[in-house]
């Protein structure tokens, strides 16, 4: 072979590891697919790149159930308690399963390594055949898929990959750098990246921002602001309904304030009110901690708001709260249930009290640690704050009444008035209305929920025993 063969073979070689690299860069999860059936043999080629993977003693025991009929998925989401949207949408589902007979005592679980490995040139296969895919993992109980399906017992079910034609473009998000994930001949890893506990006082604010950024980009919320998740995060809720509204009135009381929405995330709050009040304020400023999360708030707008509407504010030390406004700008502020993430949230509270301008006045929502909440109640009791059912809210601290209302006048602000929202008594109603919906007296079921939905809020007594109590601050 001649030099010049030898370059050209080098060239072809980094073309192709480009190529790679581009599809692997390129790859996107999807949660949203069109009605379009996948054609069986594209379906077979999925299949087929999977069966090229490696598996352990190259025993070959994986076995792939196509499932496009939607009795079967419904049947599939009932028994395994798997209730993402996309299970419906997505045109077949591909249930991945293992034989683990031979494999149940090696050290190094290859039953799980393989079906990874499978799992992730499916996705791979996909993205290459431009078709759309989604790995979904989060099922409460995979033993149901494999009962739908009539799998036999030995045969392990890994999960499901919703497959079809892509009908969302989602935002690519920030990759950690190699030279953090990467160490030679030795472990160097400098500090933990997060803490299985949620008690806040263990985690450092970079790791309460590091959390925050990769779990937005994660949860696929829509623009319609829904999460198109197992547990839907939905905005048009009850608190968020009083939070908007209030919001507007408080806005009312100015000539072209200017807003700031303290800890964003994916931007709902701010979405919502530059709809429900437009060219009521001249500026909203929408301020979080990382810039992965003013890019997503970004992208997400792009083609939403006028320009120079939103103004995008990151937290610029990585140890310590600091708003980057001057002293008195605003003149409303909004914070809805962020305060939680801190053991001790008067460092944020005082940054809200140094930018509010005199006589304006702000708006917080506090989750409430006197709310009836069983699972909350043992988890307290046991001293167990692994992230557990709170894996997608972080650390977290549910404040007493009187100890946040303390805060506040450390901080320097002044409680114009608190509203229980959402009761003690309308978790009562609602477990009466089930009752009576299980004894089929529909009608009186709903006169329950009709009355309970019209105490949603409270200033009596009730407001010490509901779940979140709203602070309007001046």
């Amino acid at each position: 072979m001649t030099e010049t063969d030898d370059n050209l073979k080098s060239e072809v070689d980094a073309l192709d590891g480009a190529a790679f690299m581009a599809l692997l860069e390129g790859r996107r999860s999807t949660r949203m697919f069109k009605e379009k059936p996948v054609p069986h043999e594209l379906l077979d080629r999925l299949i087929q790149a999977a069966c090229l993977m490696p598996t352990s003693c190259n025993r070959q025991l994986w076995h792939f159930v196509a499932i496009t009929d939607p009795d079967l998925k419904r049947r599939v989401s009932d028994l395994s308690d798997a209730q993402q949207s996309y299970l419906y949408d997505a045109p077949v589902l591909i249930a991945v399963f293992y034989d683990v007979s031979l494999e149940t005592r090696n050290p190094c679980s290859t039953s799980e390594v393989t079906a990874g490995i499978t799992i992730a040139t499916l996705l791979l296969a996909a993205e290459a055949h431009g078709l759309g895919a989604i790995y979904l993992g989060g099922i409460r109980r995979p033993s149901g898929i494999a009962k739908a399906i009539g799998a036999p017992p030995y045969m392990r079910c890994f999960g499901l990959v919703c497959v079809g034609w892509r009908d969302d473009d989602p935002p690519a998000p920030l990759r950690r750098n190699v030279s953090d994930v990467l160490s030679m001949n030795g472990f160097t890893l400098s500090k933990e990246r997060y803490r299985a506990d949620i008690r806040p006082h263990l985690w450092t604010l970079s790791q309460v921002a590091d959390f925050r950024d990769k779990l937005l980009w994660y949860k696929g919320v829509h623009i319609d602001a829904n999460t198109l998740h197992v547990d839907p995060d939905r905005r048009c809720s009850h608190l968020f309904q009083f939070m908007t509204g209030r919001l507007a009135m408080l806005l009312s009381r100015y000539e072209q304030p200017e807003f700031l929405d303290v800890f964003s995330f994916n931007g709902d709050l701010v979405y919502q009110m530059l709809n429900a009040c437009p060219g009521s304020f001249k500026q909203i400023f929408a301020y979080d901690l990382t810039p992965g999360i003013q890019r997503y708030m970004e992208e997400r707008f792009v083609r939403l708001t006028p320009p120079g509407t939103v103004s995008y504010l990151v937290n610029p030390e990585g140890d310590r709260i600091s708003i980057p406004l001057a002293d008195g700008r605003v003149q409303v502020i909004s914070c809805y249930e962020r305060l939680e993430h801190f053991e001790d949230p008067l460092p944020l509270l005082r940054e809200m009290r140094r930018v509010l301008a005199l006589g304006g006045c702000a708006l917080v929502l506090v989750s409430n640690r006197f709310y009836p909440h069983l699972y909350r109640y043992k988890r307290m009791r046991k001293g167990n704050y692994s992230l557990g059912r709170n894996w997608n809210r972080g650390p977290e601290r549910k404040f007493e009444p009187a100890a946040i209302e303390r805060m506040f006048e450390t901080a320097g602000f002044q409680v114009v008035c608190a509203t229980g929202l959402q009761p003690v008594t309308l978790k009562m109603a609602g477990l009466l209305a089930g009752m009576c919906r299980r004894a089929r007296w529909q009608g009186l079921g709903d006169r329950i929920e009709d009355w309970a939905a019209q105490r949603m809020c409270t200033r009596s007594w009730l407001r010490n025993v509901s779940s979140v109590i709203a602070y309007e601050l001046t």
